[in-house]
């Protein structure tokens, strides 16, 4: 069996991975990992395409590779909320090893991109370059939005997300990306969270 046909198969598992660090936010039956990265990714296309609009030097593809792949060491199990990595960094410590592990296991379905494979998940771990920021900050974004959608938002899920985030915009090494990506994130903050998810649809479809 060709690695890519493998990897599809194993791959589809990420439909049935429940993001378990969401049960402490008091959400019963949390979204998956293959809804997680899909959307996440959309994030990151669309933040990295805006930097780059505005002149940044941002290589869109590797903002995408990190965004499909920055939660896969989580495949078979080692999710944690944020709010309990903050309150226990030494569980936070671990889990991240559990994932580092998993990506050794994983990287032999990529073939002859294992070495790919290996390099975007040890960078999107430690967020090293300014694409591997740009998928940290699209992921703290859909954790945010998904506990609005699900009406278990609180300002203080807004506000550990957005502290995460500014330590990933005050590393940014690219000065257009930090400044765009700073304008757009202000204004995310205000916006997110305001009235309820189903009025904000309805108002953003009738163009209000």
């Amino acid at each position: 069996m060709n690695h890519i046909t493998k990897l599809i198969n194993l791959l589809q598992v990420t439909r049935l991975m429940p993001q378990y660090g969401y049960v402490l936010g008091g959400i019963k039956d949390p979204s998956n990992l293959a809804e997680h990265h899909y959307l996440v990714t959309m994030i990151g296309w669309q933040l990295a395409r805006m930097a780059k609009t505005a002149g940044a030097n941002i290589d869109i593809e590797k903002v995408l590779g990190f965004t499909l792949i920055h939660d896969l060491g989580e495949l078979f199990g080692g999710d944690i909320s944020m709010p309990y990595a903050k309150a226990n960094p030494e569980a936070r410590k671990y889990a991240k090893l559990f994932e580092s592990e998993n990506h050794k296991f994983l990287s032999k379905f990529f073939g002859g991109d294992q070495e790919h494979f290996n390099k975007l998940s040890a960078e999107i771990l430690n967020a090293n370059s300014d694409e591997s920021r740009i998928a940290k900050i699209a992921d703290y974004m859909e954790v945010t939005h998904y506990k609005y959608f699900v009406g278990k938002y609180s300002d203080k899920d807004l506000n550990l997300a957005m502290a995460k985030i500014q330590k990933m915009l005050e590393d940014m090494k690219d000065k257009i990306a930090k400044e765009e990506l700073q304008k757009f994130i202000l204004e995310w903050s205000k916006e997110v969270g305001v009235g309820q998810f189903d009025q904000q649809i309805r108002l953003m479809i009738e163009g209000e």
